[in-house]
């Protein structure tokens, strides 16, 4: 695009003609770009009320060129910073992180003043685009449940889920619903979180597709190695991204501070207000999410037994121990308290996860050791409380078929039943949520993965009563030996951690849970 040259007040008439009112606003933005001096600006708008309305649109942009412009005929600037504003804005609509957008408006002040012209709307498109378009509403209702105090009040609850939760849930099939431009006070904690989500979501997919080759080779399936080590898909980063917004919403909203006893209706309203209204594939991925997270944090526990015996600051970390109250926390009593220690873990949400689980040593030991207080009612008693309301079928327009055992897999697409939920219950819907008969299909995400992945893990060929046998189970590890015990003790043996395998007869005996 040709420039226009630096004019003088004598030829604001001639500037301001038919022609020039007719321009499109982008050629108006290079006109008044290249005006010098001041005063001619200023004729120029009281010249023009239409360019005098572009003029309002990008005000700061336009004020920040305005000292430059006598520079522009001896200093050449570089490709990207001759470019027009309206590329440079495209430019950094499409960076593909925080981190990339910053080093961009460092490195070229031209950036960073068109950047403050958009400021909102970029930010915005850059917290969206690190989620699938399928889920934006409930990435929305995550970016206005950030801004809730926390913990929030009964009242402020019951509103803002009213308001900002289910309003937003009404639109997830409307392919015309857009996110609307927020301002920076949400954007850029939504930018954090999708970092955060992103960095869980290959953790989640690191440490549990394993899990279906070790069920392959106990149950000899013939497996695709292959796929199954293969990239997430569009559909099962879409279904983990919108798990884990659930699950930080779900911590914003019903978390209890630590040392103070838990409101009824933190738990009550947890299962009845907001899972009550969610789809049955939508509650078992908050269950999966919240198994994963569990195992997570028994791994983080085990690490911190055994640094207090074998690591190199083993005497520093049992000291943290002596002082919890009101037990050492590495004696019997508060072993058996680990549960309800790891409930209070995850109300405090991903980000703070997130940390313990990156950090070691010490650090993990006094980050654990320090938060261990005892929550009984979190989003665990949430699940085994609550009902699933049944599906209207014309909903989701299955014309009965759902209940007649037929094979109503309509395909891989997030806002679709998954394969692996309509194998699990026999092409039925399940009337109530976190089964613990599906607690061994939930270990490994059942509800998470493709057709193309399950076909080639084998399951699908499976019982669903026989895979469902193998599982971890969290209670075994709360029986065990205390770091006290085998620090007086030294006989006996370290336990292994906690493993995937099949339950012995008498778990299975006593696990009165029918999946039929």
């Amino acid at each position: 695009m040709s420039t226009v040259e630096p004019q003088t007040v004598a030829n604001v008439d001639e500037m301001v003609s038919t022609s020039s009112e007719t321009l499109i606003p982008e050629i108006q933005v290079q006109i008044m770009r290249n005006v010098n001096p001041r005063q001619t600006l200023i004729a120029l708008l009281r010249a023009s009320q239409r360019i005098y309305q572009v003029f309002q649109t990008w005000k700061d942009y336009l004020l920040t060129q305005l000292p430059f412009t006598h520079f522009r005929s001896e200093v050449a600037p570089t490709t990207l910073e001759a470019l027009v504003p309206e590329i440079q804005v495209q430019i950094m609509r499409n960076v593909s992180s925080r981190q990339t957008l910053i080093a961009l408006l460092r490195a070229s002040p031209r950036f960073y003043q068109v950047f403050r012209t958009r400021k909102d709307y970029l930010l915005t498109q850059l917290a969206f685009s690190r989620f699938r378009p399928e889920i934006i509403h409930t990435v929305w209702s995550l970016a206005k449940t950030l801004q809730l105090p926390r913990p929030a009040t009964r009242e402020r609850v019951y509103e803002h889920t009213s308001k900002n939760f289910y309003k937003y849930r009404a639109v997830a099939v409307d392919e015309d619903f857009q996110q609307p431009s927020i301002t920076s006070a949400i954007t850029i904690p939504l930018c954090r979180m999708g970092e955060t989500i992103a960095w869980f979501v290959q953790d989640y997919r690191q440490s549990t597709l394993p899990l279906l080759t070790t069920l392959g080779t106990y149950l000899n399936l013939q497996q695709d190695q292959e796929i199954l080590g293969s990239d997430l898909s569009a559909v099962e980063r879409g279904r983990l991204q919108r798990a884990f917004c659930r699950f930080e919403t779900f911590c914003c909203l019903f978390v209890a501070p630590k040392g103070q006893l838990e409101e009824p209706f933190r738990y009550s309203c947890g299962a009845v207000s907001f899972l009550g209204d969610f789809e049955p594939e939508e509650v078992e991925e908050l269950a999966c999410v919240r198994d994963y997270l569990i195992r997570r944090l028994w791994g983080a526990f085990d690490a911190v037994e055994s640094d207090a015996i074998h690591g190199e600051d083993c005497a520093a970390i049992r000291k943290l121990g002596e002082e919890h109250e009101p037990y050492d926390w590495f004696s019997y009593i508060p072993k058996r308290s680990h549960p309800c220690y790891m409930e209070y873990l995850m109300s405090q949400g991903l980000p703070f996860l997130r940390d313990l689980l990156e950090s070691d040593g010490i650090r993990r030991a006094k980050t654990i050791i320090s938060n261990s207080a005892e929550r009984e009612y979190f989003l665990t008693f949430a699940l085994k409380k609550g009902h699933i309301v049944p599906l209207s079928l014309e909903d989701r327009d299955f014309d009965g078929g759902l209940y007649d055992g037929e094979d109503v897999f309509e395909g891989d697409d997030v806002l679709n039943f998954p394969r692996g939920l309509l194998w699990a219950n026999r092409s039925r819907i399940p009337n109530d949520y976190a089964r613990w008969a599906l607690k061994g299909l939930r270990d490994w995400g059942y509800v998470f993965w493709d057709d193309r992945r399950l076909q080639a893990s084998g399951v699908l060929d499976q019982d669903p009563k026989t895979v469902a046998d193998y599982r971890f189970n969290e209670q075994d590890r709360t029986w065990r030996w205390s770091v006290r015990d085998r620090v007086e003790l030294p006989h006996l043996l370290e336990q292994p951690p906690l493993v995937f395998a099949k339950l012995r007869e008498e778990e299975l005996d006593s696990d009165t849970d029918s999946m039929d």
